[in-house]
């Protein structure tokens, strides 16, 4: 069958696929925060402009620190669809958004890799079946409503990049100006999308010395334009401007998140974390085969790169120049936060921007395989997308939780942060409503915001069965993520109410969810 038609089915399944599964992932910590920072935006830019619009959640609330652009359309849609009092639907518009967009990342990457291997027709498909096919990455498509759109417009960036370098058309540097614009809306460490486009651009100039000016002219260009376009979908710049950027910047580089994070069984400061912990979680939540190529590939890029530095030019030809490109985009954003101690919330989150340039070298690593030694690399990493695609369907629809085989025997909860997000309460809620008699309620007392959330946000037939308790002695059960340490001892020990489990949700065997029944006669 012709590659372009499997391309073609690979993409309608997808979409039509998400659509039909996007009702099953849960309401996340963040995404009730990032509602009311879209809320305070809109009344903002609406009352700034003087447009009328219905009351929005704003008492108390104030400006986010970085681009709105995601939000104010979702916010935007809540209004069109008359949704702003439904929980259900107005959480559903935004999962509904995440699916799509990262549909259009993988669009993107698909077209990134028919760059870099014009002749090799099913590279493409494949790398972008393997950005598909991992699991946390998937998970987090539906419910993460910043970081996973960083991951969209930095993957978009990067292509247009990309596509600037070889064709160096006006036409290829407006798009990137336009997709760098975008990306610095989502989230501020996509900085080194530009950082990186000047880099580019005046090493080229100042080291290679072509003839002409032409790349200080679209250095020049560039960076201001990209600065400018930016403005418009950034309300919180619109007054201030220098020293609001400034201090958005210096409080991305030195956020105050006085808590801890789980790994491997140590309790961890996130002020104080060591080097290890951002490439450990990505080494203990990758599929081993993707871990494998990758290293293969980031090994070879590097040792080429520093090859070609030697001979004084980091790269023979414009395949090179990606490959260096994408290794500096994707190992440089964790160096940086290793180099300044950047605080870091639980897992790798906010750094999943970083991983589809993972895939792209897991692809250079492939191909640099397949050239030597043929048939085997295609088995090992069919074979590994095959069961890394069979762990994701036992584990639907908790994905967000998926460990590789480095990760086994004592009791997972115990050593790491699990469903610190807990996106998981959904399923849980589901299945004891279905546990609930029609016309009958019960009583959960929630130990958290998302299992409020998650509540609220039910299906209607769902929702009328339970309700929401704060009041320990008035609830029939309690909820849990497990974020406190002295729950996960009692869970370990089945003590106190753990012994009398209602529903517990625990996807390869680990829990990460658990409703328990209490003051029971």
């Amino acid at each position: 069958m012709n590659h372009r038609l499997i391309a073609i089915l690979f993409f309608v399944a997808y979409f039509i696929g998400g659509y039909a599964i996007v009702d099953d992932y849960g309401i996340t910590y963040d995404e009730a925060v990032q509602r009311r920072h879209g809320h305070v935006t809109v009344a903002y830019v609406a009352d700034r402009l003087g447009w009328e619009h219905p009351p929005l959640d704003t008492e108390g609330k104030s400006f986010s620190q970085y681009g709105m652009i995601y939000q104010i359309v979702a916010t935007l849609l809540e209004i069109k669809l008359d949704a702003l009092d439904d929980p259900y639907r107005y959480y559903r518009i935004r999962h509904v958004m995440n699916y799509l967009l990262f549909g259009v990342a993988l669009l993107f990457f698909y077209r990134t890799l028919r760059l870099r291997w014009p002749d090799r027709r099913w590279y493409p498909l494949i790398g972008t079946a393997v950005l598909l096919l991992s699991p946390r990455i998937f998970a987090h498509a539906f419910f993460n409503p910043k970081d996973h759109i960083l991951l969209v417009f930095y993957l978009i960036a990067t292509y247009t990049l990309l596509r600037f370098l070889r064709t160096r058309t006006n036409g290829a540097l407006a798009l990137h100006i336009l997709a760098s614009a975008l990306a610095l809306n989502t989230r501020l460490p996509a900085m080194i999308i530009p950082a990186a486009t000047m880099l580019l651009l005046l090493w080229e100039q100042l080291v290679e010395r072509p003839r002409g000016y032409r790349r200080l002219v679209q250095a020049a260009v560039y960076l201001p334009a990209t600065v400018l376009l930016m403005l418009p979908f950034f309300p919180y710049l619109w007054v201030d401007t220098g020293s609001r950027l400034t201090g958005a910047i210096s409080s991305m580089s030195d956020y105050s998140w006085d808590s801890y994070v789980l790994l491997f069984g140590n309790s961890l400061h996130a002020m104080e974390l060591p080097a290890y912990y951002i490439p450990a979680w990505i080494a203990i939540t990758t599929p081993l085969t993707y871990l494998f190529f990758m290293l293969v590939g980031i090994g070879y890029t590097l040792r080429s790169t520093f090859s070609g530095l030697w001979r004084g030019k980091p790269w023979s030809d414009y395949y090179d120049q990606m490959d260096v490109v994408q290794l500096g985009l994707s190992i440089g954003p964790i160096l940086v936060v290793i180099v300044l101690h950047s605080t870091l919330y639980n897992g790798w989150r906010h750094l999943h921007f970083v991983y589809p340039g993972l895939v792209f070298l897991l692809l250079v690593g492939f191909a640099r395989f397949e050239r030597r030694y043929r048939h085997w690399p295609r088995i090992v990493l069919a074979l590994g997308m095959l069961v890394t695609a069979v762990n994701m369907v036992r584990m639907h629809p908790q994905q967000q939780v998926y460990f590789n085989y480095l990760i086994s025997g004592n009791p997972v909860l115990k050593r790491f942060d699990m469903d610190y997000w807990g996106a998981g309460y959904r399923e849980a809620l589901l299945q004891l409503a279905d546990q609930i008699p029609a016309g009958e309620t019960r009583r959960v007392k929630c130990q958290n915001w998302p299992c409020i959330d998650n509540i609220r946000a039910l299906p209607p037939a769902a929702r009328a069965k339970i309700i929401n308790e704060p009041r320990w002695h008035l609830a029939d059960y309690v909820a849990t993520n497990f974020l406190y340490p002295e729950e996960r001892e009692q869970i370990g020990k089945r003590a106190v109410h753990f012994s009398r489990p209602v529903v517990e949700i625990a996807p390869r065997g680990d829990i990460s969810i658990g409703i328990y029944e209490i003051n029971y006669e």
